[in-house]
C-alpha cells in the first residue's frame, strides 16, 4: 500500500517541478520579449530625434501584444510617437502625436540595414502655440498678441490714430479654406469699445495692415503625407487635427 501513495508522491513532485519550470520559462520569455521592445522603440527614438533634429528625445511605443511575434512577423502593430518641440523652416509644432495602427518592416532594419517600411494610414495631431503662429500671420509693423477667446481666438494690438495708441482687439476665427488656415474677424472692440467690423478694418489700414476677409496662414510645411481635417483653439494655441496617408518609407 505505500507504493501507490510514493507513486503519487512523485507524480506531484514531477508536476510541481513542470510547472515551476514553466513559471520561470515564462518570466524569461517576458523579459526577453520586453528588452526587445525597449531596444528597438530606443533605437526608433534616436533615429527620429536625428532626422527631424528634435531638441530632445521623442517617445516611440508599439502596443500590440508581444514584440518578439511582431518582429517574426514583420509587422508592428499599434505604434506611435510623441514629439515636443518639433522644428520646421517657419514654424516649430509645440507637440506632435502620430498614431499608425500598423507598419510592416524587415527584420535587418533592426539592425540597421537598409530597407523599407509600409506604413498603414493613421492619424496625427499637431499644437502651435499662439506665439508661432502670431508670427505667421502678415501683420506689418504691428505687434499682435493672440490669446484664446473661447472657440475663437483673440488678436490684440496697437493701433496709432492722431498720435495716439487705441488699443483694438478682434476675435478671430479659425478655419480650413484650400489647404490654409484663415483667421476671419467675428467681432471687434477699439478703445474697449466694441465697433463695427468695418471700422477695425480702417484702423488697421491706417497702420499699413490690410485685414480684409481675414488673415491667412499658409500650410506649405505640412508633409504630403499628412491631411489636416479640422481645427481646435486650445489654452495655448491651435491644435490641428487629421489623417496620415498610407505610404513607404526608407529606413537606414
Amino acid at each position: 500500500m505505500t507504493r501507490p501513495r510514493s507513486s503519487s508522491a512523485a507524480r506531484a513532485a514531477r508536476a510541481v517541478r513542470a510547472v515551476a519550470v514553466l513559471v520561470v520559462l515564462a518570466v524569461v520569455l517576458v523579459g526577453a520579449d520586453l528588452a526587445a521592445r525597449a531596444w528597438a522603440t530606443g533605437r526608433a527614438e534616436r533615429e527620429v530625434q536625428q532626422r527631424l533634429g528634435l531638441p530632445q528625445r521623442p517617445e516611440v511605443t508599439v502596443a500590440g501584444g508581444s514584440f518578439l511575434l511582431q518582429v517574426l512577423r514583420g509587422r508592428y502593430e499599434d505604434v506611435s510617437l510623441a514629439a515636443a518641440r518639433v522644428p520646421g523652416e517657419d514654424l516649430v509644432l509645440d507637440e506632435l502625436r502620430v498614431d499608425l495602427p500598423a507598419v510592416r518592416a524587415p527584420l535587418r532594419s533592426l539592425v540597421g540595414r537598409t530597407g523599407t517600411a509600409d506604413v498603414a494610414a493613421g492619424t496625427f495631431r499637431a499644437d502651435v502655440d499662439f506665439g508661432e503662429l502670431a508670427g505667421r500671420v502678415d501683420t506689418g509693423s504691428l505687434d499682435v498678441v493672440l490669446s484664446r477667446d473661447g472657440d475663437d481666438v483673440r488678436a490684440t494690438t496697437t493701433v496709432g490714430v492722431l498720435g495716439f495708441g487705441v488699443d483694438l482687439a478682434l476675435v478671430v476665427e479659425p478655419r480650413l479654406e484650400d489647404g490654409v488656415v484663415r483667421l476671419v474677424p467675428v467681432s471687434a472692440r477699439a478703445a474697449g469699445q466694441e465697433v463695427a467690423l468695418g471700422r477695425a478694418r480702417q484702423l488697421l489700414r491706417s497702420a499699413g495692415v490690410d485685414l480684409a476677409d481675414g488673415w491667412t496662414v499658409a500650410l506649405e510645411e505640412v508633409p504630403e503625407q499628412a491631411r489636416v481635417e479640422s481645427l481646435e483653439v486650445t489654452g495655448t494655441g491651435v491644435r490641428a487635427r487629421g489623417t496620415v496617408l498610407a505610404s513607404s518609407v526608407p529606413l537606414g
